[in-house]
C-alpha cells in the first residue's frame, strides 16, 4: 500500500465489477474486507456482493470536503 494498512472504520474506494465505489471498512483480515456504504438503506456494499479481496482496494479517503 502507498497508505497506511487499512483497518476498521477507514473510507476506502474500491473497485469492484469494474465500478469505482467508496465504503467504510467494517471487518478486515489478511486476506478479505468487508465493507458497507454509510446509507445503510439505499447502499451496493458487501451486504450483497460479499466481502471483497484487499487488492479491490484503490486507495483511502484521507480528507472530505462538506
Amino acid at each position: 500500500y502507498i497508505f497506511s494498512k487499512p483497518k476498521r472504520g477507514d473510507i476506502v474506494v474500491i473497485k469492484v465489477n469494474g465500478r469505482d465505489m467508496i465504503k467504510r471498512i467494517q471487518k478486515y483480515d489478511d486476506c478479505q474486507v468487508f465493507v458497507t456504504g454509510d446509507n445503510e438503506k439505499e447502499s451496493i456494499d458487501s451486504r450483497s456482493f460479499g466481502a471483497i479481496d484487499k487488492s479491490e482496494i484503490v486507495g483511502k479517503v484521507i480528507l472530505g470536503v462538506r
